[in-house]
């Protein structure tokens, strides 16, 4: 199976990870090879393998509410000087997810308002310390910005309960990347990820405050056509950062 681009796709993160770890993660602490996530949700719900299509295309809306667990990593902003700065996502490893279907992998990362980029593209690499790219069903994961999706499902999330904070009066804003992707039974056990993404932003603009438990970027896992299961959401707090 190949993996497939979507209306909006997410590549976030540095990601990260997550969603299907970076995608394709959707499970709880790495804690060896017990059921993930949407393991327990199918099994529960009993849902049928005839009840997702070959597409992957949701039945009904957007969701409106999200499954968060924290998670190990975090998400660091680091000044370049001059208005620009780097943000870094990394999920620590993590198992991976093992239901036979397409994965939306979405990563909602806060931005100043008014953020510029000549690339809204985030390529996820194994790890901080590597630069091999994540690979999986044989292609590189990118997240890319997906403004569509933001401006239809935002409204649905943000500051709802069980959704995202209400980033109103912050500074900054939520952005949404992602990738589609179809399960891939050749994946390891777990999975973990880093990215990073480069931006300028206005001179005056400071990093967000680690202390306040709002602040965090989401590496959301869904799988569209399970419209009664939540997305999977990974949690990540902004950690500290620096200048370069």
């Amino acid at each position: 199976m190949t993996s497939m681009r979507g209306a909006f796709l997410i590549s976030a993160a540095g990601l990260l990870a997550a969603g299907p770890a970076l995608s394709v993660d959707g499970g709880f602490a790495a804690q060896g090879p017990g059921p993930t996530y949407y393991e327990i949700a199918v099994d529960e719900q009993a849902v049928a393998s005839s009840e997702m299509t070959k597409d992957g295309a949701a039945s009904g809306g957007l969701p409106s509410s999200l499954y968060v667990v924290d998670a190990e990593g975090g998400v660091t902003y680091r000044t370049l000087g001059d208005g620009a700065w780097e943000v870094a996502v990394e999920v620590a490893e993590r198992p991976h997810e093992r239901v036979d279907a397409v994965y939306d992998l979405v990563l909602a990362l806060p931005l100043p308002l008014g953020s510029k980029s000549d690339d809204w593209r985030i390529v996820p690499k194994v790890s901080g310390a590597s630069s091999a790219a994540i690979v999986y069903d044989g292609e590189a994961i990118v997240l890319e910005r997906n403004v569509p999706l933001e401006s239809a499902w935002l409204p649905l999330l943000a500051g709802a309960p069980g959704g995202l904070p209400d980033l109103s009066g912050t500074g900054y804003a939520w952005t949404f990347w992602d990738a589609i992707v179809r399960y891939d039974a050749s994946a390891g056990a777990t999975v973990q990820a880093y990215g990073t993404f480069r931006y300028e932003a206005n001179p005056g603009v400071v990093a967000p405050d680690a202390e306040n438990p709002e602040n965090a970027a989401y590496v959301i896992t869904w799988i569209p056509t399970l419209e009664a299961v939540p997305p999977f959401a990974i949690r990540l707090d902004v950690v500290g950062g620096g200048k370069e």
